[in-house]
């Protein structure tokens, strides 16, 4: 067996199984590797609902309390019985190249961690929140089809398609399950710095279904802002361009702004709701559209900017 696939799921039935059946229909051989999905505390269906499936690879079903992603992640890796492990999310369409095109990045040897490739789904909704998730994640893979020598950056941590060896997690004891958000960003940090040579692979696509609304993405800003201020608190050595470092020094006028806004957030949503708003209503009108994507951005940035605020100056809050 080559290579293990591992796929944390929580309450997502449906979605779990559309990501299975794209990977049961791989064109690598079912003899050569597995997968391995992680129903990690779910109340719905899900765990009946797998152990009815009987693929042709090998398949193996992990059930547990609720403990996140990270934890889901480890307990997936843990399971698998091969010595080379793919992270994906349980709302990935694979492409059926993906698992082979993994294989094939570790034929040579080496210490490293391969990168695949993600894309918008299209069958996912379309809002300014998904418009986000294609111009920031979805736009780098784009670039990097074109600029193979792009040099890897820390922020593009992402462990939703991507494999490394069970060496290297062991070693470093899996993902940090005290972090419920940027725990790729986190488990990326400490994997570097043992050697572990990042490796895009364009060729190795999923198409992520995504449904955040512009509420959720404000939401996770403040989320993400916690987990930003545990993260320095970690590592205070690493400086991750918009983690860490944003919003402690005030360059430009745009720094300025947001951290004027940061302060006064409701001043920021006063100015900006509306323009989302104008831009979720004539989505089809590219600059709307545009108008639309670039407030919730901010809106998100000042919202991220005054919670890590707070945390600076109540940090047992």
């Amino acid at each position: 067996m080559d290579i293990s696939v591992v796929v944390p799921t929580y309450n997502r039935s449906r979605m779990v199984v559309r990501t299975l059946e794209t990977l049961f229909a791989q064109t690598l051989s079912p003899s050569r590797f597995e997968v391995v999905v992680v129903v990690d505390g779910s109340t719905d269906d899900t765990a009946e609902v797998l152990k009815r499936m009987h693929p042709a690879c090998g398949f193996q079903v992990v059930e547990q309390e609720n403990r996140g992603l990270a934890g889901a992640r480890n307990s997936g890796f843990q399971a698998a019985r091969s010595e080379r492990i793919l992270f994906l999310d349980d709302d990935m369409l694979c492409d059926a190249e993906l698992v082979g095109t993994h294989v094939h990045a570790h034929a040579g040897g080496g210490c490293i961690a391969a990168f695949g490739a993600i894309f918008l789904s299209p069958d996912s909704p379309r809002s300014l929140a998904a418009d986000c998730f294609d111009r920031e994640i979805g736009s780098s893979h784009i670039l990097r089809r074109t600029k193979a020598d792009l040099p890897w950056e820390l922020r593009e941590c992402i462990f939703s398609n991507t494999s490394l060896s069970r060496e290297a997690l062991d070693s470093l004891g899996g993902f940090d399950e005290t972090f419920r958000m940027r725990e790729d960003l986190e488990f990326g940090i400490r994997l570097f710095e043992t050697g572990v040579q990042p490796r895009p692979i364009p060729a190795a696509i999923a198409y992520q279904y995504y449904d955040k609304t512009s509420a959720d993405l404000i939401r996770d800003a403040k989320a993400f802002a916690k987990a930003d201020f545990l993260l320095a608190q970690k590592h205070p050595g690493a400086r991750v361009e918009g983690h860490l470092s944003a919003g402690a020094v005030e360059d430009s006028w745009k720094d300025k702004t947001r951290s004027v806004l940061a302060r006064r957030p409701w001043l920021g949503d006063l100015l900006l709701v509306p323009v989302c708003e104008l831009g979720e209503r004539l989505y089809p009108i590219s600059i709307c559209r545009n108008m639309g994507v670039r407030a919730l951005q901010a809106r998100r940035r000042i919202h991220w900017l005054h919670s890590l605020m707070d945390l600076r100056l109540n940090p047992g809050v």
